[in-house]
């Protein structure tokens, strides 16, 4: 008795090839492509709204007292975690001089001692209106130019 013609349909399988890919390989590719695509764009965003709230923060500050100033100085020196790691640990003429080296507007020394004096001083003193508003200008710039 002759089988052979009963395997007629029994054969070798085609070869496996790359595509077409599953659905979760397509979609796992895609995804891929999008994040390199939009994530310069996605930090564009991330810095800019650290950079609002930094304008938005100096912008809500009025009082013209020393507490206001030492949040001036807090708002830097948290930035400072972001670009200038190192800086974050400076204090007394360290501080100044950093943040003078990385300005693009001077301010002046009696300014500047304000600024790096103030989270020392007594909270309730008042500052002239003309230096609270030289040190509010000035991290404003300072902002802009380090973030």
């Amino acid at each position: 008795m002759d089988n052979l013609p009963e395997l007629r349909d029994i054969h070798l399988p085609q070869n496996i090839s790359l595509f077409p890919l599953g659905y979760g390989a397509i979609l796992f590719f895609v995804l891929l492509i999008c994040l390199i695509i939009f994530l310069p764009y996605f930090r564009h965003l991330y810095l800019q709204s650290k950079k609002k709230y930094a304008f938005d923060f100096l912008n809500a500050l009025t009082q013209k007292n020393m507490a206001n100033v030492c949040q001036i100085s807090e708002l830097l020196r948290r930035i400072c975690k972001i670009k200038h790691k190192k800086a974050v640990a400076l204090f007394g003429e360290a501080w100044a001089d950093f943040l003078g080296r990385t300005a693009k507007k001077k301010l002046p020394k009696y300014q500047m001692k304000i600024l790096m004096n103030a989270p020392y001083a007594p909270a309730y003193n008042d500052v002239p209106e003309q230096d609270f508003n030289a040190i509010k200008d000035f991290a404003k710039d300072w902002v802009e130019n380090n973030l």
